[in-house]
């Protein structure tokens, strides 16, 4: 269900959304595959599973890879990359005669050959293969990684590094165990079961994506993503902080958004492609209101403008509507409150001094 959800959201990079989502899926897969295994003595009543998982194994690197580089950079997916294809492809081809048997002839060879490489298309020890995989799964870990640290360097401290941190570790510690597992095996110092520990790391995994996706949505909205701690902290955080508050100012000068009626903090922080907490907390933290005054504040001095234009014919009611406001009183309210006066005096003030 995760995974498909990734395929749904309508927000943020759907290109990232869906290469998570098929990665989720596999791993979905991989467990599934894994109970079958054991609840139906070695996949032997499944048939059509036998050999499947390796789809998923041989995936995983190339699919977070893409996936990450994606977040951290926005960059397009181009012909090059199906380069990172040529594993999944060997895959198929590989196995491809074994896959499209019948499964009484599955049940066969499996019974007969037990993992040997007789029943592949090209003659290939199953060993082989795990090496094959764990070799790839190490070789992207450290593509990922790679990555991960050069955005590090580049960029404050953020959410989004919390998040790709976190995916890397979880990744490596199911590499690890999945290593673990199948070098123990081969020295016969674990049994078969002892695979339950890589069940164990998939189940971890989904469970960090299952907190970030619950918890730290903004994540997968494709929002810039300011950090939790203060922004004086630290100067890089400040200066990208200060860049945030100078659109912000722009929206409100330039663009006037504050005569819209509708306008609400998750619009400004739609316009400013941040989270709503994060634009909440740049109007705290440098203009020193909440989102309601930070806004009445702009609107009150457009409406003392119109007020003060000699050529303006409006009158209160037609003021309160063309400086955004929704009702009377919260006009008159913010007004006296900046004023000291109320709308109607300050109008017959004003006129009098002209």
């Amino acid at each position: 269900m995760l995974g498909i959800l990734f395929f749904l959201k309508r927000k943020g990079d759907k290109v990232a959304n869906r290469l998570f989502g098929v990665f989720i899926l596999l791993f979905s897969y991989n467990l599934l595959y894994n109970c079958s295994y054991w609840a139906t003595n070695g996949g032997v009543y499944h048939p059509h599973f036998i050999f499947t998982n390796l789809i998923p194994w041989i995936s995983y690197g190339s699919l977070l890879y893409l996936y990450i580089r994606r977040v951290l950079y926005q960059k397009k997916l181009t012909l090059k990359d199906s380069l990172h294809a040529i594993p999944l492809v060997s895959v198929l081809v590989v196995y491809g005669n074994f896959y499209v048997l019948p499964a009484s002839e599955k049940i066969r060879a499996l019974r007969t050959t037990v993992f040997s490489h007789d029943i592949t298309l090209i003659k290939l020890y199953r060993e082989y293969v795990i090496i094959i995989v764990i070799f790839i799964m190490f070789f992207y870990i450290g593509l990922i990684s790679r990555e991960y640290y050069k955005y590090k360097e580049e960029t404050p401290s953020t959410q989004k590094k919390l998040w790709i941190a976190s995916l890397l570790v979880c990744f490596a510690a199911y590499v690890f165990a999945f290593t673990l597992y199948f070098v123990l095996n081969y020295f016969r110092l674990m049994t078969i079961t002892g695979d339950y520990i890589i069940g164990y790391c998939i189940v971890l995994f989904i469970g960090v994506v299952s907190y970030f996706s619950f918890m730290q949505p903004d994540i997968f909205s494709g929002k810039k993503i300011i950090p939790y701690i203060k922004y004086r902290k630290n100067g890089m955080l400040e200066s990208f902080a200060l860049e945030m508050k100078q659109q912000l100012e722009d929206l409100m000068v330039t663009e006037k958004v504050y005569l819209d009626h509708t306008l609400t903090l998750n619009k400004l922080a739609d316009l400013l492609n941040l989270s709503r907490h994060h634009t909440s907390q740049i109007i705290n933290e440098y203009f020193q209101s909440n989102f309601f005054e930070f806004v009445n504040n702009y609107r009150i001095n457009e409406a003392i403008n119109l007020m003060s234009d000699s050529t303006n014919t409006m009158n209160i009611n037609e003021i309160i509507d063309a400086t955004g406001f929704n009702n009377r009183s919260s006009f008159y309210t913010t007004f006296k409150k900046k004023t000291g006066m109320s709308p109607t005096a300050y109008l017959q003030k004003f006129s009098k001094d002209s």
